[in-house]
């Protein structure tokens, strides 16, 4: 794993878009997946600006998406995909066919999650993975104790799962109970990918990540054993802010 160390969450974005572009330039039918909340923020909205000064297009790449909740409506303004949309799909040129968000109303959740992974093998696989930090340390919605072979599939979160995002439904009452995820063993064949975090909230957890043993505990140790991966973490989380 190759760490960088930035000076604060703007410069993560700056960083972090400036990777995401490069990737594209040279690789415009990429597959990616790409993860939602804040620590996102400053990179979409950087990756926002260079494709309103033309300097990058998502016209021929492929999005597919990382985890979302499960048992709402597909409207519902809490799904994923909708702060997604918002954030970042509806200021750029990613064509609408080529979007694969999961159905949060699903009747059948395994025949879904299988939908998803056979959208998945037809576009070979990820080519670039970013991904945020969870505070237990879970990425995507791979909670503690997730196999390290894990499938697509839903799984009931946490009460810290619950808890870090309660603040964006109005309450921990307000957010879904499940959620869908792209399993482990699925992220781990990722071509290329880009761990994002900040804050000093998420200090603890990263050396966990970066220092503590390989445990489906931590499930984002996994990416010790994951090919051509980069940690982005502004010095608040990473323990060197002065």
């Amino acid at each position: 794993m190759n760490l960088q160390i930035v000076k604060d969450e703007r410069e993560l974005g700056q960083k972090a878009a400036g990777y995401v572009s490069d990737f594209l330039a040279q690789n415009p039918q990429a597959t990616l997946v790409v993860p939602t909340g804040n620590t996102p923020l400053p990179m979409y909205r950087e990756l926002v600006q260079l494709y309103s000064a033309g300097k990058i297009s998502f016209k021929s790449a492929s999005l597919l998406e990382l985890d979302e909740y499960y048992g709402i409506p597909l409207q519902d303004p809490r799904n994923l995909f909708t702060w997604l949309e918002s954030s970042l799909l509806s200021q750029v040129d990613f064509q609408p066919e080529r979007l694969f968000r999961f159905d949060s109303a699903a009747l059948d959740a395994n025949t879904e999650a299988l939908r998803m992974e056979e959208a998945l093998r037809v576009h070979s696989g990820i080519d670039l993975l970013v991904l945020g930090l969870g505070p237990n340390g879970h990425i995507g919605f791979n909670e503690p104790g997730s196999d390290f072979n894990s499938l697509t599939r839903v799984v009931t979160l946490t009460s810290e799962s619950i808890a870090s995002n309660a603040r964006y439904w109005g309450g921990i009452d307000k957010v879904p109970a499940q959620g869908f995820t792209l399993g482990l063993g699925i992220l781990r064949q990722a071509r290329h990918t880009i761990l994002i975090v900040t804050g000093e909230k998420k200090a603890a957890i990263l050396k966990q990540v970066l220092q503590g043993p390989i445990t489906d505990q931590v499930p984002a140790t996994c990416l010790h054993n994951m090919a051509n991966v980069t940690i982005l973490a502004d010095e608040a989380a990473s323990g060197t802010a002065k």
